[in-house]
């Protein structure tokens, strides 16, 4: 018998530094708590990216878990001249130092027209300084096996550097020229453009992610997310370097920024380079924007037909759902049922129907949250809504996916939701410490903490926020996000795919 499918998908803060910045910000959100960060270093009254803390989770009366109290020794904290926080996780379980400068905001203050801008112009910012050309810059990555990428998002963009300890003092010098002295050179810019266009074109080459944008355009009609960090056909086509220089003169802000570094730093050293060297970062006081709004929730469920001719009898059907955020009570109890559907779909739909390649369901982790029902590849289209409701039906009655190899034989093999939690759960944190393993996805946990609550450390509490999920409210996160809730419904295919489906049956 198949054991449970282990999704692979966006699960519980699924948050790599490059989807980092698919919205995470909390930034201009009233906090009653103090700030965690020191201010002795904060010049000429500068306002420095809010971040406080949960007094309440981390006090001296917080009933903390052994490997949050271990993980808290680890942190130090600092502010730059200019109001930057710094963030420290010292590391010495291997040789790797990472940092990454973020910047909050991303989509929120974009529009549709000036969407993309933000990335195309930290791309080209990666291609050069006022110093390091870019085959300099290069041939020093080739030869230290070093990196230095950029990445953006929803609510926030990030500047990584990930380099061996014994490089650090080579690498960081031509990072952070690159931040403060950008080349911005014309030749730079028009190969930065060109791959984001290519890019978007291999999007709308491939069914899969076509399916993504038309679902993306629909689903955030109106919404800030509408101005894809990536940028649109549109944006991009009237995208020019004037304008990225504008940006980087009006919207590159040191109260826009946390820097989080994560290796076996010393701090004090730290602080010197960087208030040396980022710490020129000029705090042009932008207005950050408030929390993003929910995403918009149809009246009644919607479906989308998208015809694809080239698809050639092949369907690709999403289905996507308003779901509770990261800080939301009901994040970790959706995400758990998430993945006990995930395991149903398979067998129902796959197993059982044989009607599609890959089936999956799961939750992101923005601000503004959604979730997914996937079916990758179907020559049913018209058919397979009835097995993904069948599969519902399952978990909605009690019943997910059997967990013990000797009571799991059959076509059909189930358990009680409450005698699979403990296996579940198990499974979803042996995820979640799977992505901690470098120091860039550790990196990746403090800023997502950071964008959502902001406070660093709240991820810590995030093992003890699983183990607390009960059957109740497994039940109860199925019941009104995916039972009651309001889904839109895309179907991409050729003709002969879409044509059959029933709008009734979404």
């Amino acid at each position: 018998m198949r054991k449970p499918h282990v999704s692979t998908q966006k699960t519980i803060a699924a948050f790599s530094l490059c989807a980092l910045l698919t919205g995470q910000a909390l930034v201009g959100q009233k906090v009653a708590a103090q700030p965690v960060v020191d201010q002795d270093a904060v010049a000429q009254n500068t306002q420095s990216y809010p971040i406080a803390s949960k007094e309440a989770a981390f006090g001296k009366n917080a009933a903390l878990s052994d490997f949050a109290r271990e993980n808290l020794k680890s942190f130090s904290t600092f502010t730059l001249s200019n109001g930057i926080p710094v963030i420290v996780k010292r590391n010495d379980a291997n040789r790797i130092q990472h940092l990454s400068l973020v910047l909050a905001g991303g989509s929120l203050l974009q529009t549709t027209e000036s969407a993309g801008v933000e990335s195309l112009a930290l791309s080209t910012m990666a291609r050069g300084s006022a110093t390091y050309s870019y085959e300099a810059i290069q041939n020093l990555l080739d030869e230290t096996s070093s990196a230095i990428s950029a990445g953006a998002a929803f609510e926030a963009s990030s500047y990584s550097l990930n380099t061996l300890d014994k490089y650090f003092a080579r690498l960081l010098p031509v990072w952070a020229d690159t931040l403060v002295n950008p080349a911005f050179a014309e030749k730079d810019f028009d190969q930065v453009l060109s791959d984001a266009k290519l890019a978007l074109q291999s999007k709308e080459q491939n069914p899969w992610a076509k399916a993504g944008l038309v679902m993306n355009t629909e689903l955030f009609k109106g919404h800030p997310y509408a101005a894809t960090p990536e940028g649109t056909k549109d944006s991009l086509a009237v995208a020019k370097l004037a304008a990225i220089k504008n940006w980087y003169a009006t919207s590159f802000s040191a109260n826009r920024i946390f820097v989080v570094a994560v290796g076996d730093f010393d701090p004090a050293a730290l602080r010197k380079d960087l208030d040396a060297t980022i710490g020129r970062i000029p705090n042009r006081n932008i207005a950050l924007p408030g929390k993003a709004p929910p995403v918009p929730v149809p009246q009644a469920n919607k479906l989308i037909k998208q015809e694809y001719p080239q698809s050639k009898g092949i369907g690709y059907l999403r289905g996507d759902f308003a779901a509770p955020g990261p800080e939301d009570a009901d994040f970790m109890a959706t995400n758990v049922a998430m993945k006990m559907l995930s395991d149903l779909l398979f067998n129902v739909v796959r197993d059982k129907y044989g009607a599609t390649y890959t089936p999956g369901s799961y939750i992101r982790a923005f601000n503004a949250n959604y979730g997914s029902l996937t079916i990758f590849k179907t020559k049913v289209a018209s058919e397979v809504k009835a097995y993904i409701d069948e599969a519902i039906a399952s978990l909605a009655a009690g019943y997910c996916m059997s967990v013990d190899p000797t009571a799991s034989e059959g076509a059909e093999p189930r358990m009680p939701i409450a005698d699979a939690l403990p296996i579940y759960k198990a499974l979803f944190l042996s995820e979640y410490y799977e992505k901690q393993q470098t120091n860039a996805a550790v990196a990746a946990q403090i800023a997502g903490s950071v964008l959502t609550s902001s406070d660093y450390r709240s991820y810590l509490l995030d093992t003890d926020r699983v183990r607390a999920v009960t059957p109740q409210a497994v039940s109860a996160a199925l019941k009104k996000y995916v039972l009651d809730g309001k889904f839109t419904w895309v179907v991409l295919g050729s003709k002969d795919v879409t044509d059959p489906v029933d709008e009734s049956s979404f």
